[in-house]
């Protein structure tokens, strides 16, 4: 939204200050990496989601978390306000209690349903050994299969008659007499595209068809029989042709969801960490996230449950693994980010099951092997090493950049810390250049990730890794809580946080408004307490290196995780309020702290930054009436000044249904501010952000020493 005009002229009724923005002194430095991406397969963000194949259980693989498997939540770990929602997880008292290890269940036909014939499992003469595949045999008639698409339950592809779409699967036919035809299919059943699969190769041969929606609907994919016979069928792929990456030979396996590639690229990020989260660290039982598994040719790629699926019925996520780190990592290329993956420390989830290998474990030195075998993976000579030799065959001879690597994820305690030791010093003599992240654990009120930080505080190739998820109240009383964080030595990694309302603990900010606690996730009001603590995290960006929301993306209507940055149903992306607050706060920032001269008013928070000559200011007002501030900024030139706001009622929320149109109440709008010999005069609306970027004459100042 565009608003030409200026904002409101000063009115002295109002409540008022006067801020002096010192652009000329030397200040802190402003670390290029402080905005990026945290990309987890939860809420169906990866399989369903960011990947462009539309069929679920593809390769007919599927495995799924034993029904019933819970979160294992040590009560210490439990925030008050939040036990409540834990408790409402399982008819025992806190702490829940895990099964050990969690249970895996194949089932290989899962969101499959054939109607007449015959459908079983089979392996026997596989396209790939080991792999499964889906047998259909028919005595005669017609026979139907049909798959809906995630989250599998109702029909859920999207078909647009502007994007044609594109069929491949692997067929063996020797034994078929008869046709075969793809359909899509709305709702109702009725066919909106179809086309002939052709039987002209003997054994496994891969079949293609184009496909065309005649309506712009939901719906379903259908492969349909007519004859005698058997038919063997294996990696079913259903992709827009417009899919990210369409026509680039690097991207030969996994492919992804435009729209939500270009809306991670509209955030400007500058660094992606992956794949998680959680499904790094796995329930025991080998379910950790193996990268190795999630190389190399798709058909050589086995799934593995996703223990969100505990918040599914019957367990029903599996991880297809067509979103790997090849494809992690040719993302970060193609958008310019830093890529940062997260290895397994041989820990399990520790809210959920604490188990860890045995330090002096064959085991364990395996887990130290997988790590190095990633670096050379990503950034070896493809001509003498078999890991990078695998990048070069899909498609990337040449290195990817590697310059931080995650050693586990939310992991703490002893057995924890003496891993991530293990490994460092072996990633340490391989690649001495390489920065490693340790886990501060998941930060509760009021606590910091002590123990790292007294361990590795003082060593400038660590950073610690911290999340939290904390109440919009929490935040909004947190917006120093990095002033006095030591400097010089280990830098902060914010690697997950969010104004998450599950963690209301009821306290809040003296300026905040009993009737401003909201009870729905994505509300403007959280929004607004993390554009507040941002303002906190620009004045400390010398210590603050790395900082990502979390979690990133979500299905509507089938999340696991109910307050995301983007929201998305299939046909449609819906940038929530936080997510402009992040963009806000990413597209206007500069190379170095401006300090900031006068006090702010109660309820408004500020940061500001320098670079090429532009200053980029952010005032945060979370009280219910105007605020007039007049800014004197050193150097700065007459003329128009542009700005970005964002507001809304305290409980807006940007909203999407899984077949439904975007609402959008919360949308940012631009306005202009005249700059008169060096001076502005901006109203502050009530619970809003600006961001004004104002051109200087002043030179860009000299790192502070």
């Amino acid at each position: 939204m565009t608003d030409t005009t200026t904002p409101s002229e000063t009115d002295p009724s109002h409540g008022s200050a006067r801020l002096r923005l010192r652009t000329g002194q030397p200040t802190t430095p402003i670390s290029p990496t402080l905005y990026g991406l945290f990309l987890e397969d939860i809420n169906f963000g990866c399989d369903g989601g960011l990947s462009a194949n539309l069929v679920n259980n593809y390769s007919f693989e599927g495995v799924y978390l034993t029904n019933g498997t819970l979160p294992y939540a040590p009560l210490e770990l439990i925030p008050d306000g939040a036990r409540e929602r834990f408790a409402a997880m399982a008819p025992e008292d806190l702490p829940l209690e895990a099964t050990t290890p969690a249970g895996r269940h194949r089932d290989q036909l899962r969101h499959w349903r054939l109607e007449g014939g015959r459908l079983e499992s089979s392996r026997l003469g596989a396209a790939t050994p080991g792999a499964s595949f889906a047998r259909l045999q028919l005595d005669g008639g017609q026979a139907t299969l049909e798959n809906h698409g995630y989250p599998g339950g109702r029909p859920g592809m999207a078909f647009d008659t502007e994007r044609p779409m594109l069929l491949s699967l692997l067929l063996r036919t020797d034994a078929f007499d008869g046709t075969l035809e793809a359909r899509l299919v709305d709702t109702a059943g009725t066919v909106v595209a179809s086309g002939a699969l052709h039987q002209d190769a003997p054994g496994w041969h891969q079949c293609q068809v184009r496909l065309t929606p005649a309506t712009t609907t939901l719906g379903s994919l259908q492969l349909v029989l007519t004859g005698s016979g058997t038919v063997d069928v294996d990696e079913v792929r259903l992709v827009h042709e417009d899919h990210w990456g369409a026509g680039d030979p690097r991207w030969s396996q996994g492919l992804l969801r435009r729209d939500l590639v270009e809306a991670l690229g509209a955030l400007k990020p500058s660094f992606l960490r992956f794949p998680g989260g959680c499904i790094v660290e796995g329930c025991g039982d080998g379910s950790h996230f193996d990268w190795k598994k999630t190389v190399g040719p798709l058909v050589t790629r086995r799934a593995e449950y996703n223990l969100w699926g505990q918040a599914r019925e019957d367990g029903d996520y599996s991880q297809s693994n067509q979103i790997g780190f090849y494809e992690y990592f040719l993302l970060c290329e193609d958008l310019g980010l830093a890529p940062i993956p997260v290895v397994w420390a041989g820990d399990s989830c520790q809210t959920r099951q604490d188990e860890h290998l045995p330090l002096e474990s064959a085991e364990f030195a395996a887990v130290i092997q997988d790590a190095l075998d990633l670096i050379e993976w990503a950034t070896g000579d493809a001509t003498t090493n078999h890991w990078a030799a695998l990048r070069a065959a899909a498609g990337h001879p040449e290195p990817f950049p590697l310059d931080h690597l995650g050693i586990g994820n939310e992991n703490f305690g002893p057995e924890y810390l003496a891993h991530f030791q293990r490994i460092k010093d072996a990633v340490d003599r391989a690649h001495p250049g390489l920065t490693v992240i340790v886990n501060g654990g998941v930060i509760r009120p009021d606590e910091t990730a002590d123990p790292a930080w007294e361990i590795y505080g003082e060593d400038e190739k660590v950073l610690v890794d911290e999340h939290f998820y904390n109440s919009p109240a929490w935040l909004f009383n947190a917006t120093d809580r990095y002033d006095s964080y030591p400097r010089g030595g280990a830098r902060l990694f914010l690697g997950e946080y969010a104004a998450y309302l599950g963690y209301d603990l009821g306290d809040r900010h003296p300026a905040v408004p009993e009737d401003m606690l909201a009870p729905e996730p994505n509300t403007w009001l959280s929004a607004l307490a993390e554009a507040a603590f941002l303002t906190g995290v620009e004045r400390n960006a010398d210590v603050v290196a790395f900082s990502c929301y979390a979690p990133l993306l979500n299905l509507v209507e089938n999340g696991q995780w109910p307050h995301c940055l983007i929201d998305f149903s299939p046909s449609h992306v819906v940038q929530t309020a936080n997510y402009f607050v992040q963009q806000l706060f990413a597209t206007r920032v500069g190379e170095h702290v401006v300090p900031l001269d006068g006090e702010l008013p109660d309820g408004v928070f500020a940061s500001a930054t320098l670079g090429d000559g532009v200053l980029h200011l952010k005032l945060v007002s979370i009280g219910a009436t105007p605020v007039t501030i007049a800014l004197e900024v050193d150097g700065a030139q007459d003329g128009a000044a542009a700005g970005t706001v964002i507001g809304g009622r305290l409980d807006a929320v940007n909203r999407l249904s899984f077949d439904g149109e975007p609402r959008m109440e919360v949308e940012p709008r631009t306005v202009e501010l005249q700059v008169r010999n060096g001076s502005v005069d901006v109203v502050l609306e009530p619970t809003s952000v600006l961001a004004v970027s104002i051109a200087t004459a002043a030179p860009a100042p000299a790192p502070a020493v």
